[in-house]
């Protein structure tokens, strides 16, 4: 972006000059935008290219009207009142095309949020929580109702790194002037997957205004721990707190008993938040299970969980086996059912259902499975 100064009667005024400009013989044409923020009415000599017959702003009213003054010898001679302009800022349009709609204010919008082909519905955020597997693929469907959708505009930021449409791993398939479909290669965008990731994708359209359209993706990834019999676990959190980082203890075979002391060490706690905790295990073979054992942390009481399911994987969903709720306080919960053979087996916590202390928490001591 260009800037220039401008000297204005009893004013102090700036202006900024960007450009709306696109190629290709589908592409809108070039616009030149001033965005003016004046103290006071001012008088203003701008350059303006010889195809340029007048130039509109908009008005206190929201209006977008002609500026008053004179073009003559490639100079726009203009003066406005501080009353006809709204909290002292306006923007000045230069060659817009009637294809511009000036009165769309509204960003783009989306259609359709998919990752790895789960649908999310016309939503502009998403926060995932902790995932199983590192999401591979994102696809956002967007559209304007009045103008084209600005290509050029498309900027991706995965874990605070910026990437272009012009990246091998960003992709914009038009299906007409406003509306396409945006594809992100996450697995080629991300050198690593960290423990917190942060996606945004933003987008704007040929309209002028201040906003465009701005989607975000979150999830949470801690890496799974192979265990001595090949069995591959995985969580979906752990405290941001030091001394629990190795969340695997619950396999060790210690338990936790009314004689506290601290839990750093021997129990895994997830993160604190609104979104549901599991715990997962892959066994090498499908083999039957027949019975959990819980066995919860004790910190001024043991810490289990009012509500959870124990489920099961049968080779396209989990399948629920067991759900508890209105659970009360006790040092070990035992389930048993089937038996079931299956390939992995899951705990899942549904949000804010931990202990009635801390319900943001899921806090275990020992998973036994037999």
């Amino acid at each position: 972006m260009k800037y220039l100064k401008a000297a204005a009667i009893a004013a102090a005024v700036s202006l900024a000059l960007s450009v709306l400009a696109a190629s290709g013989a589908r592409s809108a044409p070039a616009v030149q935008i001033y965005r003016l923020q004046t103290m006071g009415s001012l008088t203003l000599s701008l350059p303006v290219e010889a195809n340029v017959k007048q130039v509109m702003y908009r008005n206190s009213a929201g209006t977008w009207t002609v500026v008053p003054g004179s073009i003559k010898n490639g100079l726009l001679q203009m003066d406005i009142e501080l009353a006809d302009i709204k909290n002292g800022r306006t923007i000045l349009v230069l060659g817009v095309s009637k294809r511009i709609n000036l009165d769309d204010q509204e960003p783009p919008e989306v259609v359709r949020f998919e990752v790895d082909g789960s649908s999310y519905g016309a939503v502009s955020s998403v926060a995932m929580g902790g995932v199983e597997k590192a999401p591979q693929k994102l696809v956002i469907e967007v559209k304007d109702e009045l103008n084209w959708l600005q290509t050029k505009s498309l900027r991706v930021s995965v874990n605070g790194k910026s990437f272009e449409l012009s990246h091998p791993g960003v992709s914009f398939e038009r299906l007409n002037p406003k509306r396409g479909i945006i594809t992100i290669d996450l697995k080629q965008l991300m050198a690593t997957v960290g423990r917190q990731n942060n996606v945004s994708v933003r987008i704007d359209d040929y309209a002028i205004d201040e906003d465009a359209l701005a989607c975000t993706l979150s999830y949470r990834y801690e890496g799974p721990h192979t265990l001595a019999d090949g069995t591959v676990a995985s969580v979906d959190s752990i405290t941001s707190s030091s001394g629990w980082a190795e969340w695997w203890v619950i396999f060790d075979g210690l338990k936790m008993d009314a004689s506290g002391g601290t839990t750093a060490g021997k129990t895994w706690l997830s993160e604190g938040n609104a979104m549901p905790h599991w715990v997962r295990m892959e066994f090498p073979e499908p083999r039957p299970v027949s019975e959990v054992t819980i066995w919860w942390a004790y910190y001024g009481g043991f810490r289990s969980s009012v509500a959870y399911d124990i489920q099961t994987w049968d080779g396209e969903k989990w399948v629920t086996q067991v759900a508890v709720k209105d659970q009360k306080a006790t040092q070990l919960s035992r389930h048993t059912f089937g038996p079931v053979t299956t390939k992995a087996l899951r705990l899942w916590q549904p949000a804010v259902a931990g202990n009635p202390i801390e319900p943001e928490y899921i806090w275990i001591s020992e998973l036994e499975i037999k």
